[in-house]
């Protein structure tokens, strides 16, 4: 898309597009001769530095955050796992663009880096569950409103366990900083995992008890 397009479909200003670009804010169109030509990776970094000022980061902290893309921490993390492209997540899932560009825009699945155009392997399943979810089914307009509301809770408790774990990570060297996340997350993960399958497993027992009175 042109500039214009970016910005209307942002609701910002080309100014401010340009703007971010030069302090680093956001990357660097592609270019076809003399036009500058941007996808949606810029569309989505634009709204993840929307949500970063609703949450309070000015910009010079988002700049800062964007800097950071070469901490050894994040560094460890991203090259955790193989990574696909949209069209390599497309093509091996099976699921149709569509569904996987509406999954990105509810930010049910992520890019593995800020302003980037790649997807982490783990991303094949979530969208496979999805499809799982679907033929058998479950309506997918009900769906899309389900998983929406479980990434806005989510998002909220991954913000205050990051708080919570703070203190662990404060003082220490970077190096050291990404051994104990490393550490942390699978455990965490597992326990998160675990404490909602067990609540599902009740709430579904539940619902079956009632159904059986009922009748």
């Amino acid at each position: 898309m042109r500039v214009e397009q970016l910005a209307g479909d942002a609701e910002l200003s080309v100014d401010t597009i340009r703007y971010y670009q030069k302090i680093g804010v956001l990357h660097p169109p592609t270019r076809q001769g003399r036009v500058a030509v941007y996808d949606k990776s810029h569309a989505s970094r634009l709204a993840e530095v929307r949500q970063l000022s609703h949450d309070g980061f000015s910009l010079a902290q988002i700049q800062r955050l964007t800097e950071s893309a070469s901490h050894p921490l994040l560094d460890s993390l991203n090259s955790a796992s193989e990574s696909l492209t949209f069209a390599e997540l497309v093509e091996t899932s099976g699921v149709d663009a569509d569904i996987v560009d509406l999954a990105i825009d509810a930010g049910l699945i992520r890019p593995t880096r800020t302003g980037g155009d790649t997807f982490g392997i783990e991303t094949l399943s979530m969208l496979k569950a999805g499809v799982g979810l679907l033929e058998a089914g479950v309506p997918f307009d009900q769906l899309v409103q389900l998983a929406v509301r479980h990434a806005d809770h989510v998002e909220g408790i991954a913000k205050d366990a990051v708080a919570l774990l703070a203190d662990q990570l404060a003082g220490k060297e970077d190096l050291s900083q990404a051994q104990t996340v490393e550490n942390i997350i699978p455990v965490v993960t597992e326990l998160v995992a675990q404490h909602f399958r067990q609540t599902l497993i009740e709430q579904a027992t539940r619902h079956l008890l009632t159904q059986d009175i009922d009748t």
